[in-house]
């Protein structure tokens, strides 16, 4: 895909979140929530897609969610809760793919940008002795068609005669050894053959040809198929050629010539036309590059890849995942408050059975264990979300409810089985007065009891299995300890 064409998609993308957020400049916003600036804007978009469509379309949904909320912060703004849970997070996902945008509009704009090189000048060439670069490169005709991507290898600059014919005598003491690759000898050869072009640190370029192209290619591809049981012997020339100077050295192998298709022989033609001109030009600062292929004239560009489809890609991921994030935070919220209010629940239990045996009411009970909790909150205590409930039943007797609805209100907060049974035998406790509460309170208290020694009982064994992982790689670790010396003593 063209680099304009996917800057103009991600432009589009921003583009649409700019049209949200004129769309949205007039939404109300929760007072919880920022209303100027970007952030403002960003808000409104996120309020306006909440309004249209998901508050509409997916009602139990929202429902769900605005129950959930209001369990962990009770209070009577439940619509307003659900509006600001969605508003933040789908705003959070409408910065995240903003931000995705622009990063992947500069990435694709930058990608673009191509060097196109002067054939003349071309690379720059490393100094004397110096490495042997390698640049990637894209070769078009006036037309803007690709003709083909090379590796261009720039060499470093020229050598005396001297140094080359040292130079050439060392490498052929080792080219031997180099051509064979997986192949034990030259009289057996059984794989292809590493016939190099050119040998890192040496500045030669090497020329390969043989007496049966049929056999052995310039590449140094072996047809094993193609030769009989007696083997077929191939005289292979390496010619090494450097600046003015060539130098020629002899092999003897089995070789088989590879069919060049219509594709590889452009790309070796140009190749040629490369290394030609590398030579014409090796004792100039630059290398120069072919001006023309099959009569047409070349431009050369560097190739660079284009990763802005990529990056896109993974931050509109990242930002829907942003999105359902937030309700599996909530829902692991709604859990810890669950387990908490049941490791809370004996100890409630075992107050209300010593505080109504001590001649205690029960409305009396509970108003004491809100005063108590209180001050262990302004003594720096954490909140504990069984007694922020029975805080909350407090404040409704004391603006005048009646004490079965709020019980009632208060087994419905809770949302938990445990306190449903204690609701119950409060109610009961209400119709048939308190001779009967007491007994059935210690029964309670001691059901409590063993349900809270079984939820330990259960959190230990979460523990155990966890520490199954690294006690494995532990006995992993001594077992290799121990096994080493055994094997290496062999």
């Amino acid at each position: 895909m063209n680099l304009y064409i996917k800057a103009g998609i991600y432009a589009l993308i921003l583009l649409g979140i700019i049209v949200l957020c004129i769309l949205a400049r007039y939404e109300e916003l929760p007072e919880g929530l920022e209303d100027t600036g970007i952030s403002g804007a960003i808000y409104r978009a996120a309020s306006f897609v909440y309004t249209k469509y998901i508050r509409r379309k997916r009602t139990l949904e929202v429902s769900k969610i605005k129950n959930d909320l209001n369990t962990l912060t009770p209070t009577n703004k439940g619509e307003e809760q659900a509006a600001e849970y969605y508003i933040k997070k789908i705003g959070l996902s409408i910065v995240i793919i903003s931000a995705g945008c622009i990063l992947a509009i500069f990435l694709a704009l930058k990608s673009s940008h191509e060097e196109i090189l002067d054939s003349h000048t071309g690379l720059s060439r490393s100094g004397y002795g110096g490495v042997t670069k390698t640049q990637n490169l894209v070769a078009t005709d006036e037309s803007g068609e690709e003709i083909g991507t090379y590796n261009v290898t720039v060499e470093a600059r020229k050598y005396t005669d001297e140094e080359l014919t040292s130079m050439q005598k060392e490498l052929a003491s080792r080219m031997e050894k180099i051509i064979l690759a997986d192949n034990n000898s030259l009289e057996e050869v059984h794989s292809d053959l590493n016939l190099v072009n050119s040998i890192e640190g040496y500045p030669f370029k090497i020329q390969w040809t043989s007496d049966q192209y049929r056999i052995l290619g310039f590449t140094g591809e072996v047809r094993n198929d193609e030769v009989p049981d007696a083997g077929i012997q191939v005289n292979l020339t390496a010619k090494y050629t450097a600046q003015d100077l060539t130098f020629e050295q002899k092999f003897s192998v089995w070789v088989y010539p590879r069919i060049l298709s219509k594709e590889e022989a452009k790309d070796a033609y140009m190749q040629e036309l490369i290394e030609e001109g590398s030579t014409n030009s090796a004792s100039g600062v630059y290398q120069t590059l072919p001006d023309e292929f099959n009569d047409q004239h070349i431009i050369w560009k560097k190739n660079i890849q284009d990763n802005s489809m990529l990056l896109m890609i993974m931050v509109l991921i990242i930002g829907v995942l942003f999105y359902f994030i937030k309700d599996e935070q909530l829902k692991t919220s709604i859990k810890d408050r669950e387990e908490e209010m049941i490791r809370d629940y004996s100890q409630i239990i075992s107050k209300l059975v010593l505080y109504l045996g001590a001649g205690m009411t029960l409305r009396g009970i509970f108003e004491k264990l809100c005063i108590d909790y209180e001050k262990s909150l302004k003594a720096g205590q954490p909140k504990r979300f069984a007694y922020e409930e029975i805080r909350v039943m407090v404040n409704e007797l004391r603006a005048g409810e009646s004490e079965s609805r709020a019980y009632e209100m208060f087994g419905l907060r809770c949302r938990s089985q445990p306190y449903t049974r204690l609701v119950n035998l409060l109610s009961q406790n209400l119709k048939k007065g308190n001779s009967s509460l007491l007994p059935l309170l210690k029964q309670e208290a001691t059901k409590a009891s063993e349900e809270r020694l079984n939820i330990a009982r259960k959190a230990g064994e979460k523990v155990t299995t966890k520490l199954l992982a690294p006690m494995m790689l532990m006995l992993g670790i001594v077992m290799v300890i121990i096994m080493y010396p055994a094997f290496t003593s062999f």
